[in-house]
């Protein structure tokens, strides 16, 4: 087992740079997946808003206690330095103005000119409060038009716009299993495979595929197919090692074992794996320089990541994007993950034929390697200069 325990020991002295990216992955990833999985619940959270009425009417009185319902009122001097001076550090978000004439035009014609405002810069919650105050409006003019007076008006129309209605967010059958957390970890996986397997395996393999190392191991005992086992023996335990290591965090991030349709995701992981694996050999093939090798990581890990819906969901890229994606493995990953995680509706058969994709990859950039090396052997021995014997001199 010497060239195993060769393998081990040059594996060792790059493990801790590519170790330094599942470090770093799982620092993020978990709080980044936490926060992917609180996103999905809408939360309507209130802003400081200061009110200034110069119309002074019960009508403006109303609507002041109306956004009071809403939102936080904050007390503040009508004068311009203070107001901007208060919207710059945020003691203040929003500033509104109800103009003087406000109740005479809630009920004629024109309703232009009822507020002003004033904030920093545009953002959710400033537009939220346009949205309420539109809302309020036309609600109030609404219930005036179907014969209610002011008062009963104006009150039916905050009631009616500060209802707030029960969401429940329904997920496609056999997504269930897979928590929001460990979904998005898992999509989040395809990069640092990509990136800790080209990083740690790509420099042993190089090392011990030198010309040197291989002619020193021809010319002994050793035979090429115990030679290729051993080589092989170490790919697999590093490979299958850091796999389980991720799986483990996988069960950390959804909260328990695994159950039922999850274990898609568990076998969809451990085929890219393979991919990854398979696409290190074929670097390997070409003989690059580290330099080259860590300049392939991080193009065909952010690449793939970005054209494939790693990191911007599928639902986003462009219809030229996805059709150019179709032709690197990441695509078909990402549409399992999307599938599993109900963003897609789940066929059993579809994801099948996704993973079977994905095997394909892989047998056929294995393939292409195992090309590329035997020409280049077989290329690196037909230069092989020709010995001849020299005639001796008497």
């Amino acid at each position: 087992m010497q060239v195993f325990k060769l393998f081990m020991k040059v594996l060792k002295k790059n493990l801790f740079t590519s170790m330094i990216y599942v470090i770093v992955f799982v620092a993020i990833s978990i709080p980044m997946a936490r926060s992917a999985a609180a996103d999905k619940a809408f939360k309507d959270t209130p802003i400081k808003i200061a009110v200034f009425d110069e119309d002074d009417t019960p009508e403006s009185r109303a609507l002041t206690e109306f956004i009071g319902r809403k939102h936080k009122l904050v007390e503040l001097e009508n004068d311009k330095d203070k107001i901007m001076q208060a919207l710059y550090f945020e003691t203040v978000n929003y500033v509104l103005i109800i103009n003087d004439g406000y109740a005479e035009r809630l009920v004629g014609s024109d309703t232009d000119g009822l507020f002003s405002t004033q904030h920093i810069h545009e953002s959710y919650a400033t537009v939220m409060v346009s949205q309420l105050l539109d809302s309020y409006v036309g609600s109030v003019r609404a219930y005036l038009a179907s014969g209610a007076d002011m008062s009963e008006a104006q009150q039916s129309a905050a009631d009616a716009v500060l209802s707030q209605a029960e969401v429940t967010i329904a997920r496609s059958k056999g997504s269930e299993d897979l928590s929001e957390a460990s979904s998005t970890h898992f999509r989040y996986l395809t990069y640092i495979l990509i990136s800790v397997i080209i990083n740690a395996l790509c420099p042993v393999l190089l090392k011990l595929g030198k010309k040197e190392f291989r002619f020193r191991t021809n010319c002994s005992c050793m035979k090429s197919a115990s030679y290729s086992i051993q080589v092989f023996a170490g790919s697999a335990v590093f490979i299958a090692g850091l796999w389980l290591l991720l799986m483990v965090v996988s069960v950390v991030q959804n909260g328990g074992m695994f159950t039922g349709t999850a274990w898609y995701a568990v076998l969809n992981s451990l085929i890219y794996t393979l991919i990854c694996a398979a696409i290190a050999l074929l670097i390997c093939s070409f003989e690059p320089s580290d330099t080259v090798v860590n300049l392939l990581t991080q193009i065909i890990g952010l690449g793939s990541s970005f054209l494939c819906g790693v990191f911007i969901p599928q639902s986003m890229l462009g219809e030229g994007v996805l059709a150019a994606a179709k032709f690197l493995p990441a695509y078909w990953y990402v549409k399992v993950m999307e599938m599993l995680s109900g963003s897609e509706a789940f066929d059993g058969s579809r994801l099948a034929m996704y993973m079977l994709i994905e095997l394909g990859f892989a047998v056929a950039l294995l393939l292409i390697a195992l090309v590329v090396n035997r020409v280049k052997y077989s290329s690196a021995a037909i230069k092989l200069p020709k010995l001849t014997a020299q005639p001796q001199k008497q």
